[in-house]
């Protein structure tokens, strides 16, 4: 089942290619000479900026808490209610306040990237610390696991478009899509061995000191992030003469005005709402009520996780590679196709290894969707606009509640198969209709 996954990035790969002649031409020497280079080095060229490098060491932190924050609530919140609807509301909240991404996008585009970074990062670890304490306490309920999930997400709806638009800021344009690879590789290397440990965490010790070793790696993200200085940006001071919500409204007026950066975002919105937000929402419930994890333990629902996050460390790898593919739009649309086909089989099956195998499958293709994305509007955007573009962006995550309240309704009513083949259906014909109906995005080169 995980086969035709390289294979498919390899004949694209041949197929869309840049020529590394033409790849190479009016960028700097050292860079062409990374074009020039074997494939291998290709797949890295982007670890040759000092800037990069920290900014990568920092999301290993970041999303490794970020991991072990993601079984650890969905076992709480099913541990204390034994609801679906309620596993998805936890989660879902989380995914809430990134529909204020715009104003962060706007915050990113006005002040030092890297000053908001490390004061968001100091509130995420403030928020951790406090709530391991809570659990360890053994004093908590379920409207606690409400609240640290709302406030989290709060964090993040700063830290996902403010460390998106650093990334650009780290290399230069024509290393950008490796560079945007390798940053969610790191993400996903931490989500192969996060859910797993913090499986076994549960089982063994307890969910508390998960959120413990969270609040550690928030303040170890900060020490990584100090020394960074942004040297791919342009001048923003003009845009602190208006105020932030004019910010905004610009930030808008440029997504609806420019028809490609539109119909990115558009694109975005299907996995969310219906692949994505069905998938993840309802994992914890499909780890006991299909695969028969045992109430009280972890490691089923942390092999899942780290199932996805194998597959997803395979497609943003892959993407590394073929980083100079330039048919982005097909690969979108192709990408989403197989995803939607990949969940379909991933309800039908009911051994964990199957289940992991076909995890492995759809994450790839879901991350070379993000990826594929994450770079275009970037490579779209000018930088004085590219944190309200993101912002913008990020606005799709917030809808996973969304998805995610309509998948627990279903899963609820007529069981958690049934919910995911029925996101899965709704997500493949809309990627359908947008490939027949929109032939400009099919043929975006970039």
């Amino acid at each position: 089942m995980v086969l035709p996954v390289p294979l498919f990035f390899a004949v694209l790969g041949a197929v869309e290619q840049v020529p590394m002649s033409q790849a190479a031409e009016g960028i700097p020497a050292e860079d062409a000479a990374v074009r020039r280079g074997s494939r291998w080095h290709q797949t890295f060229s982007a670890f040759q900026y000092r800037n990069f490098r920290l900014l990568w060491i920092s999301t290993l932190f970041v999303s490794g808490g970020n991991w072990v924050q993601q079984v650890t609530l969905g076992w709480l919140a099913f541990e204390l209610s034994s609801s679906a609807l309620q596993v998805s509301l936890v989660v879902g909240l989380r995914a809430v306040p990134l529909l204020m991404a715009p104003l962060s996008g706007a915050i990113a585009d006005r002040f030092d990237r890297r000053r908001v970074m490390l004061i968001d990062q100091a509130f995420l670890a403030v928020l951790a610390l406090g709530f391991a304490a809570i659990v360890l306490s053994d004093n908590h309920v379920l409207w606690h696991l409400h609240l640290f999930s709302f406030l989290t997400g709060v964090g993040w709806s700063i830290n996902n478009p403010v460390r998106q638009v650093l990334v650009s800021n780290s290399v230069p344009r024509q290393a950008l899509m490796n560079a945007v690879a390798l940053n969610s590789m790191a993400f996903n290397f931490t989500r192969v061995f996060g859910p797993a440990v913090g499986g076994l965490l549960i089982t063994f010790f307890g969910p508390g000191l998960n959120f413990l070793i969270q609040g550690i790696f928030y303040v170890c993200v900060m020490v990584m992030i100090l020394p960074f200085r942004a040297e791919y940006t342009s001048d923003h001071s003009a845009i602190r003469r208006r105020s932030i919500f004019s910010n905004v409204r610009e930030g808008f007026r440029y997504v609806v005005g420019d028809k490609n950066t539109l119909t990115v975002i558009l694109v975005a919105l299907v996995p969310t709402l219906t692949m994505m937000s069905f998938i993840m929402t309802l994992m914890p419930v499909y780890a006991v009520e299909v695969l028969g994890q045992k109430p009280g333990e972890g490691s089923t629902l942390g092999l899942l996780l780290t199932g996805a996050g194998i597959g997803g460390f395979v497609g943003t790898f892959l993407m590394a590679i073929f980083s100079q593919i330039r048919n982005k739009g097909r690969l979108v649309i192709i990408s989403l196709f197989m995803a939607g086909l990949g969940i379909i089989g991933f309800a039908q099956v009911s051994v964990l290894w199957q289940a992991m195998a076909i995890l492995v499958f759809v994450n790839a293709f879901q991350m070379a969707v993000m990826t594929t994305n994450n770079t275009m509007l970037q490579m779209m955007t000018p930088d004085e606009m590219r944190g309200r573009v993101m912002g913008v962006y990020m606005m799709d995550i917030g809808m996973m509640p969304l998805g995610g309240l309509v998948g627990g309704l279903i899963a609820e009513a007529w069981g958690v198969q049934t919910a995911l083949v029925s996101g899965a259906v709704v997500g493949v014909t809309a990627v359908t209709l947008i490939a027949l109906l929109n032939p400009r995005f099919r043929s975006l080169r970039l």
